[in-house]
C-alpha cells in the first residue's frame, strides 16, 4: 500500500466537518466547472460533466467496438467541446431518469 501525504490525510480529515451540495455548475470561459467552495464549509460539486463524458465515451465502444482506446479518448474530448451547457443538462437528465427509474 502506497503512504498517504499530510496533505491527503488533513484532507480526508476535513471532509466530515464540509457540507455538499450537488449542483450544476455552468461552463466559464469554455472551461467545465467541477466543483466550487463558498469558503464557508459547503463545497459545491458538479457531476454532469464526469458523467456526460463517461457515457458519450462508453457509446462510442459500444457503437465502434474495434476503436481503440486512444481513438475513442481523442472523439469522446472532440464530442463534448461541441456540447452547449443546455446539451450536457439534457444528457444528464436522461441518464439519471434511467438509472432512478423514473
Amino acid at each position: 500500500m502506497h503512504t498517504k501525504s499530510p496533505l491527503l490525510l488533513r484532507l480526508m480529515a476535513r471532509l466530515g466537518e464540509l457540507d455538499f451540495e450537488e449542483r450544476f455548475i455552468p461552463t466559464e470561459n469554455k472551461r467545465y466547472v467541477y466543483g466550487q467552495t463558498d469558503y464557508e464549509g459547503i463545497i459545491y460539486v458538479n457531476p454532469v460533466p464526469h458523467i456526460v463524458d463517461t457515457i458519450l465515451h462508453e457509446c462510442l465502444h459500444e457503437q465502434f467496438p474495434h476503436y481503440a482506446e486512444h481513438a475513442v479518448c481523442s472523439l469522446t474530448g472532440k464530442l463534448m467541446r461541441q456540447l452547449s451547457d443546455e446539451d450536457l443538462k439534457a444528457i444528464y437528465a436522461e441518464f439519471k431518469r434511467k438509472v432512478d427509474g423514473d
